[in-house]
Order: C-alpha cells, then structure tokens, then sequence
C-alpha cells in the first residue's frame, strides 16, 4: 500500500485566491473529493499533493484554458509556495537555488521531482510527476517549469528567457500565451518536460545574492526538516527518493545533504536494522509502483531513468525479482486498480 503523498497548502491556497481574482467558478468545477481538499487547506499546512494536480487539470479542461498552469504559475507570489520559497531570492547562483530545491522540494510537494541533466553546453531542469492523477497533469508540469522559470529571473533578471522549453504533452490550439511568457521556443510532444538554459547561467553570479542570509535561513529551514521528519529512516528515504532519477541517490550524496558522515548514516540506519541498499529498494518499489499508476504508456528506458538504472534491461530484472511480473504485468495490474476504485481495493 503506497501512502499518500502530501504537499504544503501554500500552493493551493494561492491558487485560491487566483480562481477568486479571475472568476473561475470552483464550486460548479470541483467534485466532492476536491472540494475537501479545498476546505482543508484553509486549515491545515499539509493537503494531499494530488489535489493541486487533479484541480489545476480539471479548471483547464472545464473552462477550456490551455494555459491556465502557467497564468496561475505567473500571477503567483513566488514567496508564497511554502517555507523553503523564502529562501530564493538569497540564492547568489542559478546552481545553487537547485541545490536548495533537491534539498528541499519534500517539504514543498511530494508530487514532483526535478533532475538537472549536465548536456554539454546546456542544462535541462527537467520536472516530472511521481503521482498518479485523475486528469492528467500537465498543467501542473507547466505551472512547475513557470515557478522555476520565475526563481531564475529572480536571480538574473527579468529579461532573462530559457533556450528553449521542451513538453511532453501535445501542443494546444493556442499557444499565445506560454510563448510570451518563456519567449524561447517551445518543443512540444519531448520525451521530457525541462527548461534548457546555457551552461554558463548556472554559476552567473545574481547581483542581489546573499549568501550569509541563505545560510541562515537554510537553517531554520533545517531545523523545520527536522521537526517534520526526526526518523532518520523518513529521512534518508526523502533524499533517495529526490535524488534517485539519473543514478545520484549515493550514500555519499545523501549523507551530504543529511550533514552526516557515511558511517553515521550507516550507523543510525543500523539501529532500524536496515542498511542504505534496503531503503534504496524499498524507495525503488514505491517508485516503480507510481509509475505504472500514473503513466498511461509506459516506457522502460523511462522508468530505468527514474530508477537510478543505466540500461531497461536492469528493471526488468528488478521488476521479475521484486514483484514477479513483467513491466506489462506491472501496468495491467495499475489500470485494473484503477478501474476498481479505492472502495474496491
């Protein structure tokens, strides 16, 4: 059973207030699922990472506004998303505001997960979704790629635009409106969804940078990871699951983004009887099971990415010695879940 994801209420609150501001209709749009979602983010800190996924999806559709992700995205106090938002401004680097999102981003949602792919000359901040959606969640990969596209004008200047953008999804019969805001060309129908921007932007130093206020305010945010996730095993499995994709969930690398040593990190895992290899599997099945619940055209060499593997090969290995099924077995038996209902489950 994979618990549900969560994610800061921030977001959907904010994206109450713009439904507010622009007329969209919530009460005639939103079924009875998402309008609790609603009600509790009024109240509670944490909400269901689905809902801004399912809502946003759901209000593009209904009200016909194939931009409706990246308007809201762009009317949005950048500030605004939740804790680790305030840290932005500080950042004095492109690199190090992404350092600061791997770090961080579970506090924020736990639907998303971004990879910055090293292609030479270019980078690609690459944004995926990990959940299952009941819509389909492209206006949520839009708004996302918009957030970042924003956090990098906040550090270089609003004049800034990306070399190009790349969508998974198809193209709409309108596309006025993202093309003014990325002014970059747009790839639709990729086999990613990812802002391409020039190596060298990455280390351009931000002229409003401040590295003393970034490290004081990291630590509180630390302090508030604590607080949140003091289970060093939550933990440990919070910076495989961010850094799995492209194979960088390393012991080294999480005991780094932990401020601890390996051994402490071996040590304190010990203590749980678990050793690193074992959550990184266990992450590696929650993994492997969003997928096949949230994609509706499977790809192994996808999944093999969003694995840690080098090569397909290896996840059919993975999947035969980890849920004795073929990856069509796999999907097969998330699309009859998904007929089933959760009353059925």
């Amino acid at each position: 059973m994979i618990s549900e994801s969560v994610a800061h209420s921030g977001s959907l609150r904010q994206f109450l207030r713009f439904a507010r501001s622009t007329g969209l209709p919530l009460e005639r749009i939103l079924d009875d699922d998402l309008k609790a979602i609603v009600r509790d983010a009024e109240t509670s800190d944490r909400v269901p990472a689905r809902g801004l996924v399912d809502i946003l999806q759901l209000c593009a559709l209904r009200t016909r506004r194939p931009s409706l992700g990246v308007a809201f995205a762009s009317w949005t106090n950048p500030r605004g998303f939740g804790p680790f938002s305030l840290l932005w401004d500080h950042c004095p680097t492109v690199e190090e505001s992404l350092r600061i999102s791997f770090q961080y981003l579970h506090l924020e949602h736990q639907a998303l997960r971004m990879v910055v792919e090293d292609e030479g000359g270019e980078v690609a901040i690459r944004q995926f979704l990990v959940i299952p959606s009941r819509f389909g969640g492209s206006q949520f990969i839009e708004a996302t790629l918009t957030v970042r596209l924003r956090i990098i004008r906040l550090l270089l200047g609003e004049s800034w635009h990306p070399l190009r953008l790349e969508l998974e999804h198809s193209p709409p019969a309108s596309q006025r409106f993202i093309r003014s805001v990325f002014r970059c060309p747009i790839h639709y129908g990729a086999d990613r969804s990812a802002i391409i921007l020039p190596r060298e932007d990455l280390r351009r130093p931000a002229p409003n940078g401040n590295a003393q206020m970034l490290a004081y305010l990291e630590r509180q945010l630390q302090n508030l990871d604590h607080e949140q996730t003091a289970d060093i095993v939550q933990r440990v499995e919070q910076r495989i699951a961010t850094n799995l994709a492209g194979g960088r969930a390393s012991l080294d690398l999480v005991a780094e983004l932990l401020a601890l040593s390996r051994r402490s990190v071996q040590r304190h895992l010990a203590e749980h009887g678990l050793s690193f290899e074992d959550l990184v599997m266990r992450v590696r099945r929650r993994v492997a099971e969003e997928y096949f619940a949230s994609e509706r055209k499977a790809s192994l060499a996808e999944l093999a990415y969003r694995l840690g593997y080098g090569e397909a090969a290896s996840v059919s290995r993975f999947l035969r010695r980890e849920f004795g099924m073929s990856s069509r077995q796999m999907a097969m038996r998330a699309r009859l879940r998904v007929d089933a209902g959760p009353d059925d489950q």
